[in-house]
């Protein structure tokens, strides 16, 4: 029984890390293809081609827009992917006023070999225990945790704006 526990059955997940690193690849295909239909296919034609005022003022909200969502977008995706999640301290230790009041037992990872926080998880792709662990994400290459779930979540609105 006590082999059973040393399996590590998503040890096999290591390889979305490669995985991950064709997803940004596949990010930045569809942001060059959504760019070139937009701009180079779609407004900037209509905008230099000079037609009546109100297409070319049309065009240039447009276009100014779309460089807008676009710059926030990938400011929030670069954000998402280099950021740190946050991690556990080393050697951190519950308080044990604290644990008492809230009726939580201090928790240990078995991999870290250390305490963990509640809402802490283990991430078995990065080797690594995650403060407020949200996700994995395949595509930006990382854990979704406490110091990038906002830019997560910008990256998101950002995104479905950007797309319509």
């Amino acid at each position: 029984m006590e082999c059973l526990r040393r399996v590590n059955p998503f040890r096999a997940c290591a390889g979305l890390r490669f995985l991950g690193y064709l997803m940004l690849a596949l990010v930045a295909a569809i942001v060059a293809v959504s760019y070139y239909a937009v701009v180079v296919f779609a407004w900037a034609p209509l905008l230099l081609r000079g037609g009546g005022g109100g297409s070319m003022a049309a065009a240039a909200i447009i276009l100014a827009a779309f460089h807008l969502l676009l710059a926030m977008m990938l400011w929030c995706y670069l954000m998402v992917v280099f950021s740190d999640p946050g991690s556990v301290p080393e050697n951190w230790r519950h308080a044990a006023e604290e644990d008492e009041e809230q009726g939580h037992a201090p928790r240990y990872c078995s991999r870290c070999q250390n305490s963990k926080p509640p809402r802490c998880h283990h991430c078995s792709i990065c080797d690594r225990c995650v403060l407020k662990m949200d996700q994995h994400c395949v595509w930006v290459v990382n854990c979704v945790g406490a110091r990038n779930y906002k830019y997560f979540l910008l990256f998101l609105v950002a995104g479905k704006k950007y797309t319509g």
